[in-house]
């Protein structure tokens, strides 16, 4: 890992990613003071798990909304990764459930008699 701190890191990927100096980026920024719309907001996270080498949950995902959730969100994953905990494998488990219940909608949405 390098020397610099989660939020550093954090930071220079919203900077990369919106193309702006680092500098004008604080750990107060929004999501809506950067413009994100859900699909930029989508990327990110894409860029931060590749950053981190880690893969953030769902519900991780929904509560960021800004730098300084980011950041939080990022440092209690690796912190528990840190510690053993799987935090890829409990993201792949938390998927097939979702999966799993969309399925049986699926399934139960398309069994309507002909």
């Amino acid at each position: 890992m390098s020397d610099k701190t989660v939020a550093e890191r954090v930071i220079r990927v919203f900077a990369d990613f919106k193309k702006v100096p680092a500098e004008e980026i604080t750990m107060d920024t929004t999501f809506e003071e950067l413009g994100f719309d859900s699909l930029d907001g989508l990327n990110l996270v894409f860029e931060l798990e590749e950053e981190f080498d880690l893969t953030i949950p769902d519900d991780r995902v929904a509560s960021m909304k800004g730098v300084r959730q980011a950041v939080e969100g990022i440092e209690a994953l690796l912190d528990a990764k840190e510690k053993g905990i799987d935090v890829n494998a409990a993201a792949m488990d938390e998927f097939k459930k979702q999966q799993a219940g969309a399925g049986s909608k699926k399934v139960d949405e398309g069994s309507e008699p002909a």
